[in-house]
């Protein structure tokens, strides 16, 4: 995969607040802001495919948090100091992303951290099937043949398979699982099924 870079003088579309990317197929784009210290981003998937949209760390490059976001949709993103942000697109059409950019972190003193432990890591699907998942709260994720999606979920969280519309239990997220692991949902569905 090609990454490409992109400053604020080349994404930026004149004097209007939104910027907009159009990421070409099984390519990654990295936007990174070195002199800020965090941003946060407001990001509109305007493609007909979902986007994988992740944090990670500038130094490691490992990833922070990560999610899809379906067509259509839009989300908002704190990129903290140190960090970039990435868009993945794993279709063979190009897809259009448009984000809007907000130096520092807003509300971050007023805001306290979260009690409960995340973790950032990939789920994986090394089959040639699709497979439907979810994640109460979180998404419904489908993850295509031979593909991965990061998450950033917190211990407790559960993850389901959706067969023929009935949730079977596949994962609860715990200290168990570590920063950036790469899970095998073929193998937890494998498991959960020959168990019940």
């Amino acid at each position: 995969m090609t990454v490409f870079f992109c400053n604020l003088a080349l994404c930026q579309q004149g004097n209007k607040e939104r910027s907009q990317l159009l990421i070409p197929p099984k390519q990654i784009v990295q936007v990174e802001y070195p002199f800020y210290k965090g941003f946060t981003t407001k990001v509109w998937n305007k493609s007909k495919f979902d986007l994988g949209v992740s944090v990670h760390d500038r130094t490691t490059d490992s990833l922070i948090k990560g999610f899809g976001m379906p067509r259509g949709s839009s989300n908002l993103l704190i990129v903290e100091e140190g960090s970039y942000l990435q868009f993945e697109n794993r279709f063979l059409t190009t897809l259009k992303v448009e984000f809007s950019l907000q130096k520092g972190i807003s509300g971050k003193k007023k805001t306290p951290r979260p009690l409960t432990p995340q973790r950032a890591f990939y789920l994986e699907n090394n089959t040639a099937q699709t497979l439907p998942l979810v994640i109460p709260g979180v998404m419904s994720p489908k993850l295509n043949p031979f593909s991965r999606s990061g998450v950033d979920l917190p211990n407790g969280q559960k993850v389901y398979l959706n067969l023929n519309g009935k949730r079977i239990l596949i994962l609860t997220i715990s200290d168990s699982i570590k920063q950036g692991d790469r899970i095998d949902v073929a193998n937890l569905i494998n498991k959960a099924l020959n168990t019940n």
